[in-house]
């Protein structure tokens, strides 16, 4: 093999490898790194503000604060990637980027009413903010939405259990974990009902009332259908239904069969 020779393939196997490198660094970078999308929401603004997606190297802590309009409040973000979403309440709320990760937030906001009889809110930055969540078992009074509380210490939250149900407590949600509720320090589960809000103005806190069905002491997800009640002799619905099936089939097997021995004879 003469010089020029050897020298070609040197080059080939240097121009090939070039290549190779090229077409696997933007891959390499690309894993480095991750990317947020803002989408639009009525009622309020974003910074960073929605639009294209940004993309950013991975381990960024990436700040995400909400901007309510006037007779609006902030409720949460909803975060969503490829393996599923959650849901942030915090504002400022923030998003550790992960390598390879696409991240769609959605911040949610909600109308603020006023609680009949209450007293007029003028200044929604001091105001507390109550947002009441549905729930599965019964309602409540006032009934899910949110609401500005001039004076939250007037303020009553009374769960209504529906037939069969029965009041357990109440979930609560916010931020921070120090501020004063119904005269005590937070906690995320009451029972007393009626329950007095009483929370700090200028926050915004989250009630859910939880029933149970009687005789049972595990609450049903709020959106979740519960689990149907005993039938006939203690057996569920659908365990009756299947007996009776059971009991038609073999009695019509036996019809035909007493039918086609009466047929031979």
């Amino acid at each position: 093999m003469n010089i020029s020779a050897k020298t070609s393939k040197i080059f080939v196997i240097t121009l090939l490898s070039a290549i190779l490198l090229l077409s696997i660094s933007p891959i390499a970078i690309a894993q480095g790194q991750g990317s947020i999308t803002i989408l639009d929401s009525l009622g309020g603004s974003t910074d960073p503000a929605a639009g294209p997606t940004t993309s950013y190297d991975a381990g960024t802590a990436v700040t995400l604060t909400a901007t309510p309009l006037d007779g609006y409040v902030f409720v949460e973000w909803v975060i969503a990637t490829a393996t599923g979403s959650v849901v942030v309440t915090d504002n400022p709320g923030t998003i550790t980027v992960a390598a390879g990760t696409d991240y769609a937030v959605q911040p949610i906001f909600d109308v603020v009413q006023q609680v009949p009889g209450g007293i007029p809110v003028t200044n929604y930055d001091t105001a507390a903010i109550v947002v009441v969540q549905p729930s599965s078992g019964g309602t409540t009074i006032p009934p899910p939405g949110t609401y500005a509380l001039a004076d939250a210490t007037q303020t009553t939250l009374t769960a209504m259990a529906a037939d069969g149900w029965q009041f357990s407590h109440w979930s609560i949600s916010g931020f921070p974990y120090d501020v004063i509720h119904g005269g005590d320090t937070f906690t995320g589960v009451r029972t007393e009902n009626p329950y007095t809000v009483d929370h700090g103005y200028g926050n915004t806190y989250s009630y859910q009332a939880v029933f149970t069905q009687i005789g049972e002491t595990t609450p049903t997800p709020a959106g979740q259908t519960p689990t149907p009640g005993p039938g006939i002799g203690g057996l569920s619905n659908e365990m009756v239904i299947i007996i009776v099936l059971v009991v038609v089939i073999v009695i019509l097997l036996i019809a035909f069969g007493v039918f086609a021995m009466r047929k031979k004879h």
